[in-house]
């Protein structure tokens, strides 16, 4: 636990010093002003879960990706590998860092566009933690198999239009029930509940879905960090 403690406050160190809180809060609130002029207060209800959907999966895959790349040239990752700092510890690390920040901008959205009530901030507050996790991972699974920012675009802009995709059901545009097996679709389902009604099965589907397929690329990610950087394989 100590190491682990350590890991969070070395990583938030990084994260300040490369100004991804000025950044991310400073694009926060442009974007909640933004929101504020365009949508009446009830439409924001529907753009707001939406918009987290495509916002936090940008921001985060890119500074996942930053993060790991600056290690990788830094050596950081070399050291990881003999240093007494388990591999989950140093996971769960980025996890816990990289989440707070996407909550926190995200948060600042609201109460910039949509004020501080009105809304079911518990059902908010869980779709943003588990959707920051789910995105952390796939980043984070993706990246350890690049050497550059630039190779890992192409790839990861394809992975993001994919888990994009369930806005087509929450628009109405696509009523299938197949979007929501769209990893993306779960924490979703929650944010769109902290505005519009949701049926008990829904919530727990939110709950249930976003806990399995985060479990699944916790798995994934520890397999590809020791296969892409310990062992040094390629695909």
């Amino acid at each position: 636990m100590t190491r682990l403690i350590a890991s969070i406050k070395l990583d938030a160190t990084v994260q300040w010093r490369n100004r991804f809180y000025a950044i991310g809060i400073a694009l926060a609130l442009l974007l909640g002003f933004g929101l504020s002029q365009a949508f009446e207060r009830a439409a924001l209800g529907q753009v707001i879960p939406l918009l987290f959907l495509f916002a936090i999966g940008g921001t985060t895959l890119l500074y996942v990706a930053g993060l790991v790349i600056f290690e990788k040239g830094e050596g950081t990752l070399d050291a990881l590998i003999v240093s007494p700092l388990r591999l989950d510890e140093y996971i769960v690390s980025k996890l816990v860092t990289l989440t707070f920040i996407a909550v926190l901008e995200s948060l600042l959205i609201v109460a910039v566009a949509y004020g501080l009530t009105g809304f079911n901030a518990v059902l908010l507050l869980a779709g943003l933690v588990l959707i920051g996790v789910q995105l952390t991972l796939v980043g984070f699974i993706m990246i350890v198999r690049y050497n550059s920012i630039t190779d890992f675009l192409i790839p990861v802009l394809v992975v993001a239009l994919v888990l994009q995709l369930p806005f087509l059901y929450f628009i109405g545009i696509s009523p299938s029930p197949l979007w929501l097996f769209i990893p993306t679709s779960a924490p979703t389902m929650l944010m769109w509940g902290a505005w519009n009604p949701l049926e008990t099965w829904q919530i727990i589907y939110g709950l249930v879905y976003s806990a399995v397929t985060i479990g699944v690329a916790y798995r994934w990610a520890l397999l590809a960090f020791r296969k892409h950087i310990i062992l040094r394989e390629r695909d």
